[in-house]
């Protein structure tokens, strides 16, 4: 494994003795690391600031990781190490050096206008990958030392994730100025007035209002101002698109008395009951329905009773779970999936749409595998919901662990619209949950009702039908083209850079 090639930016505010013992120090600690690295001095010229040396530091730059230090070192040297190690392990496309592990109390309106986190004024340590360095420092436009507010905007525009590394203050007191905040309105005015390189595209609308919002582990989340859509940074497309063996399950004995679905048990089968009915009043009677996403077989099993059923799934111990069960399952994506029966009546997916790379794409193939006037049965959640807004900072982590696109209802209805689908029908989905998921959920977010809600579900019927903050959307496929979305994408491609 090679080692990390790096680059020490090191703006200088004069030629003196101090800078000089800096970088000769930086050199020997770098030489320690096994590091490939240069170290790039940059004195000032007449006139010229701290953001307009970092500009010119950075076409000198090589390194894979782009490092910048501070000439009074005001830190251990070892930090310098430590902020590499985060970059080329990938926990982080950003590293802002601070002094404070935490949220910093300090410019809560330089905060509040800007970004979460900014650098700290103290130490001028950062680090970037090279990619991130070339996007952010290319793009930043302030001389002075304001460009440290600057860069924090636009890594976060560009969708990079932005880490703290505490370290240690020697003594250094710098601190934002009280101009900072108009440094900060003039980052803003530019960012308005189109001065900075757009972000890229919303995966949904093709707007370019992006913004982030959020950072779990490996990604940032990003947040569409125009749909109120919410998507993961990096989206990695299925790789499966080849067309898979069609491999038919064991006959299906409906006279099985131990079969838990004949009669619904459990919250999941009512569930399924409950949809299977709602479904029931828009087919006739024999319909070819197909699931995509069949979890745990439950609405194959009860669906298959009264329709034709076909169900894919791309987890291999979901389909064959599914197919002990007696139902007709696939193990492919929706890409590889070939139909060599009649076009279906009606497609279901529950929580699976979410979960799609190119929701157009996805949207055109379920087109393709519908008959003329067949029903596209979808539940999601609402990102516009009062539910889901209320507890959005709770749930952030846990939704997109198995997620990539959370759609708002106004945006999942435009979508659905531009792909040749016509509406009959959206509400908010309701489900079974039992009492034990209830109190669990409730006791763990918000610890002083346990004493209330014990009582209250005592009189309440178990399992208990609620709502998540979640939709559901009944669409009929409409005949002619739908929108050429290709030529929107050859503009400007989707997903942050």
């Amino acid at each position: 494994m090679s080692a990390p090639c790096v680059s020490i930016l090191l703006p200088l505010p004069g030629s003196t003795g101090e800078a000089a013992s800096a970088r000769a120090a930086i050199e020997r600690y770098l030489e320690t690391t096994g590091f490939t690295f240069d170290v790039i001095p940059i004195e000032a010229r007449e006139g010229e600031g701290y953001g307009a040396q970092l500009r010119r530091g950075l076409a000198e730059a090589r390194g894979a990781t782009i490092v910048i230090a501070d000439a009074e070192l005001p830190y251990p040297i070892s930090a310098i190490g430590d902020a590499v190690a985060m970059i080329d392990s990938g926990a982080a496309d950003v590293v802002f050096g601070s002094t404070r592990s935490g949220e910093d109390p300090r410019n809560l309106l330089l905060h509040w206008t800007l970004v979460p986190i900014l650098p700290d004024p103290a130490v001028r340590l950062k680090a970037f990958s090279e990619h991130a360095a070339r996007l952010t420092i290319g793009e930043s436009k302030l001389p002075g030392g304001a460009c440290d507010l600057e860069l924090a905007f636009l890594a976060n525009k560009y969708g990079f994730r932005v880490e703290r590394l505490t370290v240690p203050n020697g003594g250094t007191t710098r601190s934002f100025s009280a101009t900072s905040l108009v440094s900060a309105i003039r980052v803003r005015l530019i960012n308005r007035n189109m001065g900075y390189r757009a972000a890229r595209r919303c995966p949904v609308c093709f707007s370019n209002e992006v913004w982030s919002c959020g950072q779990i582990p490996d990604n940032v989340i990003r947040c569409c101002k125009r749909c109120k859509c919410r998507y993961l940074n990096r989206i990695v497309a299925d790789e499966d698109t080849g067309p898979v063996r069609r491999e038919i399950g064991a006959p299906r004995d409906v006279s099985d008395p131990f079969d838990d679905t004949h009669h619904s048990r459990g919250a999941r089968d009512k569930t399924s009951v409950r949809r299977l009915a709602y479904l029931r009043r828009q087919l006739t009677a024999g319909a070819r329905v197909l699931e995509v996403g069949v979890r745990d077989g439950g609405f194959g099993s009860v669906a298959a009773r009264e329709f034709e059923y076909v169900g894919i799934d791309r987890a291999q111990p979901a389909a064959r779970g599914a197919r002990a069960k007696g139902l007709e399952v696939y193990c492919a994506t929706l890409g590889s999936f070939v139909n060599t029966g009649p076009a279906f009546d009606a497609i279901a997916l529950f929580h699976v749409f979410e979960n799609m790379a190119d929701p157009y794409d996805a949207l055109g193939r379920l087109k393709d595998l519908l008959k003329p006037g067949g029903l596209l049965f979808l539940t999601t959640f609402d990102t516009e919901g009062i539910l889901y807004l209320m507890t959005e900072g709770r749930r952030m982590v846990e939704n997109f662990r198995n997620h990539r696109i959370l759609y708002s209802r106004s945006a999942l209805i435009e979508l659905l619209e531009h792909s040749g689908y016509e509406i009959l029908d959206i509400g908010p989905d309701f489900e079974f949950r039992d009492h034990k998921f209830l109190r669990h959920r409730v006791i763990n977010r918000w610890p002083y009702l346990a004493a209330l809600l014990r009582p209250i579900l005592r009189i309440l019927p178990n399992p208990l039908l609620v709502t998540s903050g979640s939709m559901s959307i009944l669409a009929k496929r409409r005949a002619g083209p739908t929108v050429d979305i290709r030529s929107i994408r050859s503009v400007e491609p989707t997903h942050a850079r």
